[in-house]
């Protein structure tokens, strides 16, 4: 089966009985409506079981801990070359202060294009935000698309999978 990939701050883990895979989804006011349908429609295509939290990932990985002491680690969709995660292995331990869970992140290590190439290949439904230049997603103040990917017409924007400058990805955001 198809891994899916979100834009969002998602972890996921193995859930006990037949809920599905626990998935944690941040809110925010502030975003994308295509985002959310696209998280939806992977709730619903890979049956997970999607529970949403506004606040921060620190506070909602603790409640989310609090309610299912069974869960010891979350899965990330995180790359080496995301802000702040250089140093980070494949199986991280959080932080002190947060709590006591392992980060398992088995795409740390991947490329941009490898990323790109694994969703085309494997044909992954992903956010059609991507489809129209954004290469990185934040929220709708903070993310536009990316200039690297605007289209001859001088108006549109090439999907982001044309993106050949990886040290670009993020240059949609603010």
């Amino acid at each position: 089966d198809r891994v899916p990939i979100s834009t969002k701050a998602v972890v996921s883990t193995q859930s006990t009985g037949n809920s599905g895979i626990v998935t944690l989804c941040i809110e925010t006011d502030e975003v994308f409506p295509e985002l959310n349908n696209f998280i939806e429609q992977s709730a619903s295509l890979y049956r997970l079981n999607l529970v949403r939290k506004v606040g921060k990932i620190k506070d909602a990985l603790f409640e989310l801990k609090e309610a299912m002491p069974h869960i010891s680690a979350v899965l990330m969709g995180t790359r080496s070359t995301d802000p702040y995660s250089a140093a980070l292995r494949t199986f991280t331990p959080c932080d002190s202060g947060w709590p006591e869970l392992m980060r398992v992140s088995p795409i740390l290590t991947w490329s941009y294009a490898e990323v790109w190439r694994f969703i085309q290949e494997l044909n992954v439904p992903y956010c059609s935000l991507y489809d129209v230049g954004y290469t990185s997603l934040g929220n709708v103040n903070n993310t536009r698309p990316n200039p690297a990917l605007l289209a001859e017409d001088g108006i549109s924007y090439k999907p982001a999978h044309f993106l050949t400058d990886s040290t670009l990805e993020r240059a949609g955001r603010r």
